[in-house]
């Protein structure tokens, strides 16, 4: 069976995906953790994700259920995975590619276009690099396939506030190869684009997800819609034939709370719990793996992950 993982973007909140930034703004006592990636390994279930106590913000990691280090969670993965980090100290979302048993790399984007002059850059182990992309716009998510790293992100449109302040919103969705001109994604002008959510790229073709007002994705250049009500597609996976794809949708429109955590199997929705996200999959053998948080308010927000739709709470 053929396994590709892509990553999601980031954190729609958190990577659920009402944003990051909810995921920072939070200011009273608080104690939240989502999860974020999920693997399996010669049976054990590795989860990383996000912790925020008292507006602290930290990588996560449980295995089989147990709180763990990066270390040993680091030594179960396998070569070429890639699991989602927390928020760094500039407010950048970070990825983790696992490229050898003691070294991986680390991939960091900032959350919304900070200049119009210049071009697109991101950070690797913190060492800027600079696209050939122009500003304004943001990388937001990452994929590999062949040991290459492939992206998508979005340009940005410069608008002025009544105080005829500068400000960014997000534009024209990409995909972009690294090298090559960006390829631009199609969107009806009508539709409310806050940014691109994940990424996967096999072989020939690429997966992109889209953060409007409805769950949703590209194929290459196709637009895939998977509903007529608020949601968001967090992570999107191949197993042989069949595409999945992660995420929740709202069954009351609304963009803010009491979400429905899901997936899609080729089109076709699965709902896992009221009340909570879903971020990433795994899928090993007939086994479907999806972690993600339960709460109905991002204060509320506990880590957890789903084994063939069976929920299990994962410790703080």
């Amino acid at each position: 069976m053929i396994k590709k993982i892509t990553i999601l973007f980031i954190i729609s909140f958190v990577i659920s995906c009402s944003g990051d930034d909810e995921f920072t703004r939070v200011t009273s006592e608080i104690d939240i953790t989502i999860g974020n990636s999920i693997f399996v390994n010669n049976g054990q279930i590795l989860v990383s994700g996000i912790k925020n106590s008292n507006n602290n913000l930290t990588t996560k990691f449980w295995i089989d259920n147990i709180s763990t280090d990066s270390i040993t969670f680091a030594n179960l993965l396998k070569i070429d995975d890639i699991y989602r980090g927390s928020i760094d100290n500039l407010y950048r979302t970070t990825f983790i590619n696992k490229t050898h048993n003691y070294d991986a790399n680390l991939y960091s984007f900032h959350q919304g276009a900070l200049m119009s002059d210049g071009n697109i850059l991101f950070y690797k182990d913190n060492n800027p690099i600079t696209t050939n992309i122009p500003n304004p716009g943001v990388l937001s998510a990452i994929s590999f396939f062949n040991k290459q790293p492939f992206y998508s992100g979005h340009i940005s449109k410069e608008i002025f506030t009544e105080l005829q302040q500068p400000s960014f919103v997000p534009s024209i969705p990409f995909f972009w190869d690294g090298n090559s001109p960006i390829i631009e994604l199609p969107m009806p002008e009508e539709l409310f684009f806050r940014g691109t959510s994940c990424l996967l790229v096999d072989s020939d073709d690429f997966y992109v997800g889209g953060k409007t007002s409805f769950p949703m994705y590209w194929k290459n250049t196709e637009m895939i819609k998977l509903g007529e009500l608020f949601g968001e597609v967090n992570q999107i996976y191949l197993a042989g034939e069949n595409i999945y794809a992660v995420g929740f949708y709202n069954k009351n429109n609304s963009n803010s709370t009491g979400h429905t955590a899901c997936y899609w199997k080729n089109g076709e929705l699965f709902e896992l719990d009221d009340n909570a996200q879903a971020n990433g999959i795994f899928i090993d053998g007939n086994d479907i793996y999806i972690c993600g948080s339960t709460g109905n308010v991002p204060v509320e927000y506990n880590a957890c992950y789903w084994k063939n739709g069976i929920r299990v709470n994962l410790p703080k």
